[in-house]
């Protein structure tokens, strides 16, 4: 019996150990990111009181997956292996269920495994939205038993909860759905007055007062840095996006709002001929999609996805985010196929406008190309992104680690740029200080190579702190920041261009020379956009530490980090000045001017 079962899933298995090659390959190659050295951070430093009770309301999501990679940060595990590991033992089981578990059509259990959400945003790249996968895959093998087994349906949509914010959300749109089937079933009286004695209510209500604990546990502070402010795109515009062309973003479209690295949905520039066109293309895959339903299944994905839309509209939505409704068609089609009704919309609509045979498998075969484009092209998006990592330096971490490593600078004192962009934390300009001084990303990166905090104003050096606080400092908060990185001493590394007039007398740029270039390029799908970080030397430490200047690369430099574009590049060389290039940049990233 098991030899017949392998015969027949050879190509199964094939795609399994090729998935598990590439992901080895790849990983190798990938260097981490902000987001995942962020997380490897605040659990490798934080404790059970703060990742409970503290962080939850800065960062916006429960502290499950801290919890997780607690695990290997606080047994001292390297930064990378540590993080790695944890995103192979997520992502391997993941396809699994998605090869051998869940009844797909085959050459859709066969794709999925390498298409871009799957094998390289949320497998390579490792965040909590791999758990989040690995929640909904798992909802979709239990859905035919919810009313056998409501604990453990429950249990899973719970462990949805634990992912993030979008998972609350979507969780409450599942849960929602078995309300109504329970109303249905037993009326509203029946409900009510059967609340405590079905366990399926009971299960629902449990589910109910730990999402509200959950909520409560990351419901942001009136200090948090709420970076949806000064949004420039009106929520129903918001809306609309989300409702009609998050569906394409995941399977088949690439538009230019979408390729801006971080940028929020509440903030980029939509230009209106290509939204709708986004727009129409999104309504046909909508077309498709209720077609392949059931009636009593339709729900199961516009509730929480009408929900989803409405929490990324008013609340925030970033490019990478757009994966999470690719993780929700994936519950929702595991669930349909074991329906038996699947398809039920769409035989009916077929009948009503086919007039012939010869209509009915011309629309049938146009809905089955239509799937596969779907399929294929996430798969090309895929391996581009892959060769992009294998070519590219994602990130500037491992290189900048193994800079500072290479001549002994680790203990030198090492200052990083901070947030002085006022729109940033929504603040107006006051006294000449830095806006947010507890607003240093850039080190968090690079002290994950580290067991402590190499940094000066990153938390003040504090070695129990190595990671970014998403929260707004308070003018007395700057002002002691300040005078601590004073005390510290004139600094002789720099990461980024830094005001260094605003904290330190007398001292300014000209008196650092640029000695490394660290590569940042960002992919997404096709397209990669790169930048540049400048780390600099104090010309007076030059030969102590035997460093060489390095010639500056003009606008990538100028920059500072930003993502350069052709066009920004070429007006920069047609003579364009700075600031008329960077202004419409922050008026579409920030709603105000440069």
């Amino acid at each position: 019996m098991m030899a017949k079962l392998r015969a027949g899933k050879k190509l199964e298995y094939g795609v399994f150990f090729l998935y598990i090659a590439l992901y080895c390959l790849i990983t190798v190659y990938h260097e981490p990111w902000f987001d995942e050295a962020q997380s490897w951070q605040i659990a490798k430093c934080a404790s059970l009181r703060e990742l409970f009770l503290e962080i939850p309301h800065y960062e916006g999501h429960p502290p499950l997956w801290w919890l997780i990679l607690a695990i290997p940060a606080k047994l001292g595990v390297p930064f990378e292996i540590g993080l790695k590991s944890v995103g192979f033992l997520i992502a391997v089981p993941s396809v699994y269920l998605i090869l051998f578990r869940l009844p797909y059509p085959r050459l859709m259990r066969l794709l999925l495994p390498l298409s871009y959400f799957v094998f390289y945003q949320y497998g390579i790249i490792v965040r909590p939205y791999g758990l989040m996968m690995l929640a909904f895959l798992l909802l979709a093998l239990a859905f035919p038993g919810r009313d056998r087994h409501p604990w453990r349906f429950a249990g899973l949509l719970a462990l949805l909860c634990l992912t993030s914010a979008y998972g609350i959300v979507m969780a409450g749109g599942i849960a929602l759905c078995r309300v109504w089937e329970l109303l249905r079933e037993k009326g509203l009286k029946g409900f009510i007055l059967g609340a405590f004695r079905d366990r399926r209510s009971l299960a629902l209500g449990v589910l109910l007062i730990a999402a509200i604990l959950l909520v409560m546990e990351i419901m942001p502070r009136s200090d948090t840095l709420v970076t949806s402010k000064n949004a420039v795109n009106s929520f129903p515009l918001c809306l609309l996006c989300a409702l009609l062309t998050f569906v394409g973003e995941c399977t088949i479209t690439t538009s230019s709002w979408f390729s801006i690295d971080r940028t929020l949905l509440q903030h980029v520039y939509l230009p209106t001929g290509e939204l709708v066109l986004m727009c129409v293309i999104g309504c046909l895959l909508w077309v498709l999609i209720i077609g392949a339903s059931s009636k009593r299944h339709l729900k199961y994905l516009l509730v929480p996805y009408i929900l989803l839309s409405l929490f990324s509209a008013m609340v925030y939505f970033s490019v990478h985010h757009v994966g999470v409704v690719l993780l929700l068609l994936l519950f929702w089609l595991g669930a349909l196929f074991q329906d038996e009704n699947r398809f039920e919309i769409g035989r009916a609509v077929i009948r009503r406008i086919a007039k012939n045979d010869r209509d009915t498998r011309l629309l049938k075969k146009t809905a089955l190309a239509a799937c596969a484009v779907c399929l294929l092209v996430p798969v090309f998006w895929s391996v581009s992104s892959s060769i992009s990592e294998i070519q590219k330096e994602y990130s500037y971490g491992r290189h900048a680690a193994a800079f500072l490593k290479e001549h002994d600078l680790e203990n030198s004192r090492i200052f990083s740029i901070w947030g002085t962009n006022a729109s940033l934390a929504g603040l107006e300009e006051d006294d000449g200080l830095p806006h947010n001084s507890d607003y240093v990303g850039i080190p968090v990166l690079i002290t994950a190579y580290y067991d402590r905090n190499i940094c000066l104003n990153l938390n003040c050096g504090k070695d129990d702190e190595a990671y970014m606080h998403y929260r707004i400092a308070s003018e007395e908060e700057d002002a002691e920041s300040i005078a601590s990185w004073r005390e510290n001493g004139v600094p002789n590394i720099l990461l980024g261009k830094a005001d260094l007039e605003l904290v330190f007398d007398g001292i300014d740029l000209d008196q650092y020379t640029l000695v490394e270039a660290l590569p940042v390029n960002y992919i997404w799908k096709t397209s990669v956009s790169s930048g540049i970080l400048p780390l600099c030397a104090r010309n007076d430490i030059m030969d102590q530490y035997q460093l060489e200047p390095l010639e500056d690369e003009g606008i990538n430099l100028w920059f500072n980090g930003f993502r350069v574009t052709d066009e920004m590049r070429e007006a920069y060389e047609n003579g364009v000045p700075m600031e008329e290039i960077l202004k419409p940049y922050l008026d579409a990233l920030f709603g105000v001017g440069g």
